[in-house]
C-alpha cells in the first residue's frame, strides 16, 4: 500500500468503456473490487480480468469489465464520492475528510486545511487508497477540485 498515491501508468494500458454511459473508465486493481464489493456480488468476481472504475456522477455503474459484467452502486459497501451527493461522502476516505467536513474547514478557516492535512498523511505513508477508496487510487485531486468551490 505504500504506492497508493503514485501514478502507475500500467494500469492505464487498455481502454474500456462503460456499458451504461460510455465513458472510458480507470483500470482498477482488483484488491480494490475485493474491499469494495459485498459480499453477494464479490462471490461473482472475476478476478482474473482488468476491471474500470465508472466515474460519470449519473451513471449506476461503479464498476466493469470486458466481458461487460459490471457494478452498480448498490452493491458496494460505501457511497462513491463520484456519485453522491450527500454531504457525509466522504471525498478522502483514508482520513474521514467528508465534503461537509471539507466545507466546513475551508469556510471557516479550521485547521488542519483538508489538502494540506490529505499531504502530510501521504507523506508519513499512511493512505491506503487503493483499499479505501472506491477509484482505488488518491482522493487528493478530488479533494483539491472539491476544496476550490469554497475558495480553499
Amino acid at each position: 500500500m505504500s504506492d497508493c498515491c503514485k501514478t502507475n501508468d500500467s494500469l492505464s494500458e487498455k481502454l474500456q468503456s462503460c456499458s451504461s454511459c460510455g465513458v472510458v473508465g480507470k483500470k482498477v486493481k482488483t484488491i480494490t473490487l475485493k474491499t469494495m464489493l459485498k459480499p453477494s456480488s464479490l462471490e461473482l468476481l472475476n478476478a482474473e480480468l482488468d476491471h474500470y472504475f465508472c466515474a460519470t456522477a449519473n451513471c449506476e455503474i461503479v464498476y466493469y469489465n470486458s466481458e461487460i459484467k459490471s457494478y452498480s452502486i448498490s452493491e458496494i459497501k460505501v457511497p462513491v464520492f463520484q456519485k453522491e451527493s450527500l454531504l457525509d461522502t466522504p471525498v478522502c476516505y483514508c482520513f474521514n475528510w467528508t465534503k461537509e467536513r471539507i466545507q466546513t474547514s475551508i469556510e471557516n478557516g479550521l485547521t488542519p486545511h483538508p489538502v494540506e492535512h490529505i499531504r502530510e498523511n501521504i507523506k508519513a505513508n499512511r493512505c491506503g487508497c487503493e483499499v479505501n477508496n472506491p477509484q482505488g487510487s488518491c482522493c487528493l485531486a478530488n479533494v483539491t477540485k472539491f476544496s476550490s468551490q469554497f475558495g480553499g
